[in-house]
């Protein structure tokens, strides 16, 4: 118990760095090649990266098998470090993308493995709830300051401290014990499971929809309602504030697993009540409204899946972990270069509009999945 507790420091140093790296950082990636002159096709194609690395979340799964959760994400990190310092001096916008696609590929490795870290180090949801919050916290704070920069110097000197939070983050992992998984091994993969499946399903749909909308908001904001990069950090704030408030509120009311189908639905409601607010913007805080409704359906689908992924008994948390942040990959191949091409079709509002209804029908899909989840796991909660 003293040995948790004196990791806990050590996590909240590692999640306010990775929180402060990533407002400094990859909050702008797409404002930023946006103003270098992208086209819709290429803001697009940012859009996608962060979800098309998530196809290598069961090979990173099954390594980790072999060497354990602490030096893959201490790899990870060094690895991301370096991509980032190299962004900083990128002047071309075909190196900027692949330079933001290589990070996203290691970077992202930490979002298949942090649920076991919890489960196994700590084996209370509840840190998983205070962590997010600790980072989503000094995110809400750097964001603001990064478009402050930004705007008065470059991007940067914003990506160059970024860096250095990243090597902080590394550090901050090494007293951790290593992590490995040799008894489970054999343990039956998610993949033919007819429930989980269709939660799957539920997720290809709506996210679908989300993605759609990631070409959109770039353009919505620097195109259309010609914002500054502080105006926007500060949306971006807003939306991260929301995100750490109702990450905790989700983190308490998650009591059995059919609870988590709720929360999703909420989560589906609130991102399309956003795309409206988008389609309707005219002014800045039409933007900072649709910052906290993304906090509120963002939170929710996150801690959502990672409360469901540890809760499930039949399957290793890191499994199913990387079984959807597969399957984000896939639709990440295809759903904002679908949005791209809305854009050009019928324009950027509209396509906001269209996003927002394959949103929603999210919700119907998740009303169907309460009873199943409810006979087949309320007696084990």
């Amino acid at each position: 118990m003293n040995k948790t507790k004196k990791l806990l420091k050590f996590e909240f140093l590692a999640q306010g760095s990775l929180g402060a790296a990533e407002g400094l950082a990859e909050a702008f990636f797409d404002v930023i090649i946006t103003r270098m002159g992208a086209s819709p096709f290429i803001v697009g194609l940012v859009g996608s990266s962060s979800y098309i690395s998530n196809l290598f979340s069961p090979f990173w799964a099954r390594v980790s098998q072999r060497i354990g959760v602490k030096k893959l994400v201490i790899m990870s990190f060094l690895f991301a470090s370096f991509f980032l310092f190299m962004l900083a001096f990128s002047e071309s916008i075909s190196l900027f993308l692949l330079l933001i696609f290589l990070y996203y590929t290691f970077y992202g490795i930490k979002e298949v493995l942090y649920p076991t870290i919890v489960e196994r180090v700590y084996m209370d949801l509840r840190i998983l709830s205070h962590a997010e919050a600790t980072y989503t916290l000094i995110y809400t704070i750097t964001v603001g300051i990064a478009g402050y920069i930004m705007d008065v110097e470059s991007h940067r000197l914003a990506f160059i401290l970024a860096s250095g939070l990243l090597i902080i983050a590394t550090l901050s992992r090494l007293p951790f014990p290593e992590v490995k998984d040799c008894e489970n091994e054999n343990r039956d993969l998610p993949y033919r499971d007819k429930l989980i499946l269709s939660l799957v399903l539920m997720f290809m749909i709506a996210g679908t929809g989300m993605l759609m909308m990631l070409p959109a908001i770039p353009i919505l904001e620097v195109r259309l309602l010609n914002l500054s990069n502080m105006t926007i950090g500060i949306a971006i704030a807003i939306d991260s504030l929301t995100y750490v408030i109702f990450s905790e509120l989700w983190g308490r009311v998650i009591k059995k697993l059919s609870h988590v189908v709720r929360v999703f639905q909420l989560g589906f409601i609130a991102i399309g009540a956003m795309a409206g607010i988008y389609f309707m913007s005219t002014l800045p805080w039409h933007i900072y409204l649709a910052g906290a409704l993304c906090g509120i359906g963002g939170s929710a689908i996150s801690i959502g899946w990672q409360a469901f992924s540890m809760g499930v008994p039949d399957y290793r948390t890191e499994d199913l972990s990387a079984l959807h942040l597969t399957t984000c990959g896939i639709r990440g191949l295809y759903a904002p270069l679908l949005g791209s091409f809305l854009i050009n079709l019928i324009g950027v509002r509209k396509t906001f509009i269209v996003a927002g209804l394959i949103v929603i029908t999210g919700v119907f899909i998740a009303e169907a999945l309460i009873n199943p989840l409810k006979e087949r796991f309320e007696l084990l909660d």
